[in-house]
């Protein structure tokens, strides 16, 4: 697979409540399990040094159950279109809006940090340089989880049909074409040789990358 190919998602336009999209959103909260992205992502997270963290894309609020006694003192704020789950932490913030407005009106602090899990592959090239810009600008640390664009996971997704629903099999498969490779989010973002980037490829399709801005 050489480039990245990104369309609309099925899931992306049913209704909130229509029973394909419960079922999908079921379908992706244990292919996420599987993967183990959000408990990669809190171990990141929760044991940094640092205390301030934005999660783009925070949906149904899944990075809270998985705090631990090792965050304590971490506070994330969610930004999504979405409202604030009932069950996300008191102390932890929520920006429902655009992710744009939201992070240039409220994201002040250049030592905060910044999360996506299973979110940048829904943007072209010219949103990815606009957040790259904001990243820039307002954060010090960057932790992500996406899919990987290699062929042998399309190959794993399509095994996966008799255990998901139509629209998690033809996302899955639209998901992976619009993933990353090593080396291209980075590149994307536009972030300069003053970030450090630790990159990998989980054997059951995630694309990692743990990085974090130098002098910060």
């Amino acid at each position: 697979m050489k480039d990245r190919l990104v369309i609309p998602e099925i899931l992306d336009s049913l209704p909130h409540t229509d029973p394909a999209a419960k079922r999908a959103r079921r379908d992706l909260r244990v292919i996420n399990w599987l993967m183990g992205n959000y408990r990669w992502v809190s171990r990141r997270v929760f044991s940094s040094s640092c205390r301030n963290w934005f999660e783009l894309g925070a949906g149904e609020g899944r990075l809270s159950s998985c705090s631990s006694p090792a965050g304590k003192g971490v506070v994330v704020t969610g930004v999504d279109f979405a409202p604030r789950p009932h069950d996300w932490p008191d102390s932890w913030h929520w920006m429902q809006g655009d992710l744009f407005d939201s992070l240039d009106k409220e994201a002040k602090s250049s030592s905060s940090g910044c999360i996506a899990v299973l979110f940048l592959h829904h943007f072209q090239k010219p949103e990815l340089q606009r957040l790259g810009g904001i990243v820039e600008e307002k954060f010090a640390g960057l932790v992500v989880a996406e899919p990987a664009r290699y062929r042998i996971f399309r190959v794993l997704a399509y095994a996966l049909f008799p255990f998901v629903n139509s629209v998690t099999w033809h996302d899955m498969q639209i998901s992976i074409g619009a993933g990353f490779k090593p080396g291209e989010l980075m590149d994307l973002l536009g972030l300069g040789s003053n970030w450090q980037a630790s990159e990998s490829v989980h054997w059951l399709g995630g694309y990692r990358i743990e990085a974090w801005k130098e002098n910060s």
